[in-house]
């Protein structure tokens, strides 16, 4: 995941160049779930999410392009963009920087080059790069599901300093075999672009050519795509086109050089090339089947280069491949459901609105399923209620603390370092920053909240509630007795319990740990989710409850 450098009054919990394994922007969500029927119907109407996207652009909170495919054929096709100095709605085709969506190209590129007997799985990263830390012990294989313990280097401080200056290979292998690894090789899937930078770099090794040419020759030139290619700098005589950020206005994000992400980050592309690069992938015109299987296969939900997402159609599964990316401020998402030939690309280029519930919306308009338009409103809040909210906070998943205080008579959040930002009341205890698509959900009660920003959802808890009296003080062996793993057949996540400093959380599979405040000495709730959790020691079983749909799940 990439970190950028925030402009001023932004709060720098966006992600570039990201994946997100099945973003979710509730703490437990259930798929999607779409009648079979609808989905054998040749035609389908798209006139609701077409209102969709108008009510959006209406609210300029969306700028991008956005396209669903059926066997190829395109069946949905939305597009806005920033002319002048406003927003129009455009039928051409625009090129955008597509982010970490790139790793999916260099994974093929790999398995071509695997393919053609130049390299291997088991290969070691030390052929190539042995003063890497680990690196008779890093194979291609674990850098591909990203098994390898290299540090993400978009993770580190020193990142800032050069993003926007032109790198050589040789620059950015010295500062990755300075850093520490994140883990042993093959102990855990941890996502890191710092795999996929030296996998472009691999290939260029061993071809000759530039990652740029391998890209055209391998992929772009056999599939026809003529809107695919490695970036540089943006060109708008190409219709390539900038990013933004809507403060007042939108204003134009500065770019990035593009050495900085290459093979982990660096491809522009259109929504329709993505989409014949993807059914081109899984119609075998780049790789063998075999080669796709192994790409597809994941290990601690990390696939080689593209991941697995399940949608419930009732009584069975589409089982589709994506990737999303985030560069500047682009975000990416491409999904390829092979079995229904359906293909959905979201290209934005700048947003005041959630991208990870636009590409939601796009995939349960594809499947025939209801789609909500949304209404955007602002509601009154006295200076007295937001009083409650204030404090300073900390999260366990996010090395940033957020202050929040009201400043004549609005309220504020503030991180670390940064400035602070105004949040506009949209519902009850809920607050949102457009220009940085953030969304604020309080719990005053527990003085507790959430916060999501690109897929991304952080639980922060005020820093004195741990020096406070609980109000109901479990024993820690009895909590203690509640830890493990938990799933159930009919519940898409398995959900981890652990206790953390005398306290209860849970964790379902991919999403941040949730803290669990206790009711009694065996029922807990956590109020920003709606979810209460019931144990039963005795059967070595929880039933979890969110939004009345109640779930038995067995400690494994």
């Amino acid at each position: 995941m990439m970190k950028m450098k925030q402009l001023a009054g932004l709060i720098s919990i966006a992600v570039l160049m990201a994946c997100t394994n099945e973003p979710k922007a509730e703490v437990i969500e259930s798929e999607v779930k779409v009648d079979k029927s609808v989905t054998e119907s040749v035609t389908k109407s798209y006139k609701k999410l077409d209102d969709y996207f108008n009510a959006l652009a209406a609210e300029d909170r969306v700028l991008g392009s956005f396209a669903v495919y059926e066997n190829g054929k395109e069946v949905f096709d939305k597009a806005y963009i920033f002319k002048g100095d406003k927003v129009i709605e455009t039928q051409d085709s625009y090129r955008y920087k597509i982010g970490s969506i790139s790793k999916t190209f260099t994974s093929t590129l790999v398995f071509q080059m695997i393919e053609d007997g130049k390299l291997s799985l088991d290969t070691k990263l030390s052929k190539f790069f042995p003063e890497i830390k680990n690196a008779d012990n890093i194979t291609v294989k674990m850098m591909l599901n990203h098994h390898s313990g290299i540090f993400n280097y978009t993770n580190h401080d020193e990142f800032q300093t050069y993003y926007q200056e032109p790198q050589k290979n040789a620059d950015m292998v010295a500062r990755i075999k300075t850093y520490e690894p994140a883990f042993e090789p093959g102990e855990k899937g941890e996502y890191s672009n710092s795999n996929y930078l030296l996998l472009g770099y691999i290939l260029e090794a061993i071809s000759g050519k530039d990652y740029g040419e391998l890209i055209a020759e391998k992929i772009a030139e056999p599939l026809g795509l003529h809107e695919t290619y490695l970036e540089s700098v943006t060109e708008p005589e190409k219709n390539e086109v900038f990013s933004y950020i809507n403060r007042e206005g939108w204003e134009q994000i500065p770019q990035w050089e593009m050495s900085s992400a290459d093979a982990a980050g660096a491809i522009v592309s259109s929504t329709h090339d993505l989409n014949l690069f993807y059914k081109g992938l899984f119609d075998g015109k780049l790789i063998s089947e075999s080669s796709l299987e192994t790409m597809i296969t994941e290990e601690d939900n990390m696939g080689h280069g593209i991941f697995k997402r399940e949608v419930d159609l009732g009584d069975e599964e589409a089982i589709g491949y994506w990737h999303n990316g985030r560069i500047e401020n682009f975000s990416s998402g491409m999904v390829y459901f092979p079995e229904q030939k359906i293909g959905i690309a979201a290209l934005i280029n700048g947003t005041g609105y959630d991208g990870v519930k636009i590409f939601r919306t796009l995939t349960r308009s594809a499947f025939g399923k209801s789609i909500e338009i949304p209404e955007f409103k602002t509601v009154e809040v006295s200076e007295d209620q937001l009083k409650a909210y204030e404090g300073e906070f900390a999260s366990d998943t996010h090395p940033l603390g957020i202050k929040v205080m009201i400043k004549d008579g609005v309220l504020h959040a503030q991180a670390d370092g940064q400035g602070a930002f105004p949040l506009t009341p949209i519902d009850e205890h809920k607050f949102e920053f457009t220009a940085a698509s953030i969304e604020m959900t309080f719990d005053p009660e527990n003085k507790q909240f959430v916060i999501r920003q690109g897929g991304r959802a952080d639980i922060f808890i005020d820093k004195t509630v741990k020096k406070a009296a609980p109000k109901n003080k479990i024993d820690e062996a009895v909590l203690k007795s509640y830890e493990g793993l938990y799933s159930a057949d009919d519940f898409p996540l398995d959900i981890e319990v652990k206790v953390k400093d005398g306290d209860l959380f849970a964790q379902a599979t991919g999403q941040s740990a949730f803290p669990l405040t206790p009711v009694s000495d065996d029922e807990f709730k956590f109020d920003l989710a709606g979810i209460v959790i019931k144990f039963d020691s005795a059967k070595n079983q929880l039933e979890i409850t969110q939004r009345g749909h109640t779930t038995v799940m067995t400690k494994e």
